[in-house]
Protein backbone atom coordinates (compact mmCIF):
# COMPACT_ATOMS: atom_id res chain seq x y z
CA UNK A 1 0.00 0.00 0.00
CA UNK A 2 1.14 3.17 -1.01
CA UNK A 3 2.01 5.81 2.12
CA UNK A 4 0.38 8.80 0.95
CA UNK A 5 1.63 11.16 3.45
CA UNK A 6 5.51 10.30 2.09
CA UNK A 7 3.97 10.44 -1.59
CA UNK A 8 2.68 14.13 -0.77
CA UNK A 9 6.68 14.86 1.18
CA UNK A 10 7.65 13.61 -2.42
CA UNK A 11 5.93 15.54 -4.21
CA UNK A 12 6.84 18.61 -2.08
CA UNK A 13 10.41 18.39 -1.91
CA UNK A 14 12.92 21.02 -2.28
CA UNK A 15 16.18 19.61 -3.49
CA UNK A 16 18.11 22.37 -2.84
CA UNK A 17 17.60 21.51 1.27
CA UNK A 18 16.50 18.10 1.70
CA UNK A 19 19.55 17.01 -0.48
CA UNK A 20 21.97 17.40 2.87
CA UNK A 21 19.63 14.75 5.34
CA UNK A 22 17.47 13.02 2.60
CA UNK A 23 19.58 12.89 -0.30
CA UNK A 24 18.03 9.84 -1.70
CA UNK A 25 14.71 11.57 -1.38
CA UNK A 26 15.74 14.58 -3.36
CA UNK A 27 17.54 11.98 -5.98
CA UNK A 28 14.05 10.42 -6.57
CA UNK A 29 12.06 13.01 -6.78
CA UNK A 30 14.37 14.86 -9.23
CA UNK A 31 14.67 11.76 -11.28
CA UNK A 32 10.93 11.28 -11.58
CA UNK A 33 9.59 15.09 -11.19
CA UNK A 34 11.97 17.23 -12.84
CA UNK A 35 13.00 17.92 -16.53
CA UNK A 36 16.70 17.20 -17.83
CA UNK A 37 16.76 21.07 -18.38
CA UNK A 38 16.39 21.46 -14.81
CA UNK A 39 18.82 19.33 -14.29
CA UNK A 40 21.57 21.19 -16.75
CA UNK A 41 21.03 24.39 -14.46
CA UNK A 42 21.74 22.81 -11.72
CA UNK A 43 25.20 21.66 -12.96
CA UNK A 44 25.75 24.67 -14.74
CA UNK A 45 25.14 26.70 -11.39
CA UNK A 46 27.44 23.84 -9.38
CA UNK A 47 30.20 24.74 -12.24
CA UNK A 48 30.84 28.34 -10.83
CA UNK A 49 30.94 26.94 -7.07
CA UNK A 50 33.71 24.42 -8.44
CA UNK A 51 35.20 26.28 -10.48
CA UNK A 52 35.69 29.06 -7.96
CA UNK A 53 37.21 26.81 -5.12
CA UNK A 54 39.56 25.00 -8.14
CA UNK A 55 40.95 28.03 -8.66
CA UNK A 56 41.48 28.89 -4.64
CA UNK A 57 43.26 25.86 -4.21
CA UNK A 58 45.45 26.07 -7.43
CA UNK A 59 45.90 30.30 -6.96
CA UNK A 60 44.93 30.64 -10.31
CA UNK A 61 43.40 33.82 -9.75
CA UNK A 62 46.13 35.18 -8.20
CA UNK A 63 46.77 38.46 -10.00
CA UNK A 64 43.53 38.59 -11.84
CA UNK A 65 41.00 41.62 -11.81
CA UNK A 66 37.60 40.95 -10.00
CA UNK A 67 35.52 41.39 -13.42
CA UNK A 68 38.04 38.66 -14.89
CA UNK A 69 37.29 36.11 -11.81
CA UNK A 70 33.67 36.64 -12.07
CA UNK A 71 33.85 36.33 -16.06
CA UNK A 72 36.14 33.61 -15.73
CA UNK A 73 33.93 31.16 -13.66
CA UNK A 74 30.47 32.28 -14.99
CA UNK A 75 31.43 31.18 -18.38
CA UNK A 76 33.54 28.89 -18.09
CA UNK A 77 32.21 27.05 -15.06
CA UNK A 78 29.48 26.20 -16.03
CA UNK A 79 30.91 24.23 -19.65
CA UNK A 80 33.33 22.43 -17.44
CA UNK A 81 30.14 21.34 -15.40
CA UNK A 82 28.38 20.40 -17.79
CA UNK A 83 31.30 18.32 -19.31
CA UNK A 84 32.24 16.54 -16.47
CA UNK A 85 28.72 15.51 -15.08
CA UNK A 86 27.89 14.23 -18.73
CA UNK A 87 30.97 12.04 -18.95
CA UNK A 88 30.94 10.94 -14.87
CA UNK A 89 26.94 10.03 -15.92
CA UNK A 90 28.46 7.79 -18.34
CA UNK A 91 31.62 6.55 -16.15
CA UNK A 92 28.78 5.57 -12.90
CA UNK A 93 26.13 4.49 -15.82
CA UNK A 94 28.35 1.45 -16.57
CA UNK A 95 30.51 0.96 -13.31
CA UNK A 96 26.86 0.52 -11.37
CA UNK A 97 25.82 -2.01 -14.30
CA UNK A 98 28.46 -4.28 -12.24
CA UNK A 99 26.52 -3.98 -9.46
CA UNK A 100 23.41 -5.00 -11.50
CA UNK A 101 21.88 -1.24 -11.20
CA UNK A 102 18.85 -0.53 -13.21
CA UNK A 103 19.44 3.33 -14.27
CA UNK A 104 19.16 5.09 -17.48
CA UNK A 105 21.52 7.49 -18.91
CA UNK A 106 19.17 10.20 -17.84
CA UNK A 107 18.00 9.08 -14.80
CA UNK A 108 22.05 9.17 -13.86
CA UNK A 109 22.54 12.08 -15.22
CA UNK A 110 19.96 13.96 -12.84
CA UNK A 111 21.29 12.07 -9.69
CA UNK A 112 24.79 13.71 -10.73
CA UNK A 113 23.03 17.08 -10.60
CA UNK A 114 21.65 16.51 -7.17
CA UNK A 115 25.14 15.28 -6.19
CA UNK A 116 26.34 19.00 -7.16
CA UNK A 117 23.78 20.71 -5.46
CA UNK A 118 26.16 21.95 -2.25
CA UNK A 119 28.33 23.18 -5.09
CA UNK A 120 25.14 25.88 -5.67
CA UNK A 121 24.92 26.53 -2.12
CA UNK A 122 28.78 28.06 -2.22
CA UNK A 123 28.54 29.51 -5.23
CA UNK A 124 27.22 33.26 -4.41
CA UNK A 125 29.95 32.83 -1.04
CA UNK A 126 32.37 32.52 -3.01
CA UNK A 127 32.11 34.36 -5.96
CA UNK A 128 31.54 37.23 -4.01
CA UNK A 129 34.57 37.22 -1.92
CA UNK A 130 36.27 36.08 -4.90
CA UNK A 131 34.96 39.20 -7.15
CA UNK A 132 35.14 41.95 -3.73
CA UNK A 133 38.21 40.79 -2.14
CA UNK A 134 40.31 38.59 -4.90
CA UNK A 135 43.95 39.38 -2.73
CA UNK A 136 41.85 37.78 0.34
CA UNK A 137 40.27 35.29 -1.67
CA UNK A 138 43.86 33.97 -3.09
CA UNK A 139 45.92 34.68 -0.52
CA UNK A 140 48.17 31.91 1.60
CA UNK A 141 47.27 32.12 4.23
CA UNK A 142 50.64 31.35 6.03
CA UNK A 143 52.06 34.17 3.84
CA UNK A 144 50.18 37.11 5.86
CA UNK A 145 51.00 36.90 9.16
CA UNK A 146 53.55 34.97 11.93
CA UNK A 147 51.53 35.65 14.84
CA UNK A 148 49.38 32.30 14.42
CA UNK A 149 46.21 33.81 12.55
CA UNK A 150 47.23 32.66 9.06
CA UNK A 151 47.84 29.03 10.99
CA UNK A 152 44.04 29.47 12.42
CA UNK A 153 42.85 30.42 8.92
CA UNK A 154 44.32 27.22 7.62
CA UNK A 155 43.15 25.22 10.02
CA UNK A 156 39.30 26.39 9.94
CA UNK A 157 39.27 26.26 6.07
CA UNK A 158 41.33 22.93 5.93
CA UNK A 159 38.57 21.62 8.29
CA UNK A 160 35.70 23.13 6.83
CA UNK A 161 36.71 21.68 3.31
CA UNK A 162 37.48 18.22 4.40
CA UNK A 163 34.17 17.92 5.94
CA UNK A 164 32.27 19.12 3.10
CA UNK A 165 34.86 16.91 0.65
CA UNK A 166 33.33 13.91 3.28
CA UNK A 167 29.69 14.80 3.01
CA UNK A 168 30.33 15.62 -0.89
CA UNK A 169 31.10 12.07 -1.18
CA UNK A 170 28.16 10.63 0.97
CA UNK A 171 25.40 12.60 -1.11
CA UNK A 172 26.71 11.36 -4.21
CA UNK A 173 27.06 7.82 -3.09
CA UNK A 174 23.33 7.79 -2.25
CA UNK A 175 22.22 9.81 -5.16
CA UNK A 176 23.78 7.09 -7.05
CA UNK A 177 22.54 4.34 -5.23
CA UNK A 178 18.67 6.15 -5.55
CA UNK A 179 19.52 6.08 -9.59
CA UNK A 180 20.38 2.49 -9.95
CA UNK A 181 18.05 1.26 -6.97
CA UNK A 182 20.79 -0.12 -4.91
CA UNK A 183 22.46 0.66 -1.48
CA UNK A 184 24.51 3.59 -0.57
CA UNK A 185 28.07 1.53 0.07
CA UNK A 186 27.15 0.23 -3.91
CA UNK A 187 27.24 3.45 -4.89
CA UNK A 188 30.15 4.35 -2.74
CA UNK A 189 32.27 1.78 -4.78
CA UNK A 190 30.45 3.35 -8.04
CA UNK A 191 32.17 6.26 -7.33
CA UNK A 192 35.35 4.03 -6.13
CA UNK A 193 36.14 2.34 -8.43
CA UNK A 194 37.09 4.86 -11.32
CA UNK A 195 38.60 7.01 -8.99
CA UNK A 196 41.21 4.25 -7.95
CA UNK A 197 41.49 3.39 -11.97
CA UNK A 198 42.17 6.64 -13.26
CA UNK A 199 44.25 7.53 -10.57
CA UNK A 200 46.15 4.22 -11.07
CA UNK A 201 46.62 5.39 -14.90
CA UNK A 202 47.71 8.41 -13.91
CA UNK A 203 50.45 7.59 -11.84
CA UNK A 204 51.88 4.80 -14.23
CA UNK A 205 51.66 8.09 -16.95
CA UNK A 206 53.67 10.21 -14.80
CA UNK A 207 55.97 7.18 -13.75
CA UNK A 208 56.61 6.36 -17.32
CA UNK A 209 57.10 10.46 -18.71
CA UNK A 210 59.73 10.85 -15.74
CA UNK A 211 61.52 7.60 -17.06
CA UNK A 212 61.37 8.87 -20.93
CA UNK A 213 62.31 12.20 -19.37
CA UNK A 214 65.28 11.25 -17.75
CA UNK A 215 66.24 8.42 -20.38
CA UNK A 216 66.46 11.38 -22.84
CA UNK A 217 69.00 13.08 -20.73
Amino acid sequence: MIDHSEKHETQHLNPFTAVWLKTRKAARYVIEEKTTGYAILLIMLSGIGSGLMGMQSSGGGAGMAGWQIFLLTVIIGPVVGLASAAFLSALYLLVGKLFKGTATYIEMFKAVAVSMIPYVWIAPVLLAWATLAPATYFADPLAETSTGEGWGTLIVLGTLSFILSIWGIIIQSKAIGEAHRFSSWKGFATVLIPAIVIGVVIVVVIILFVLLFAAAL
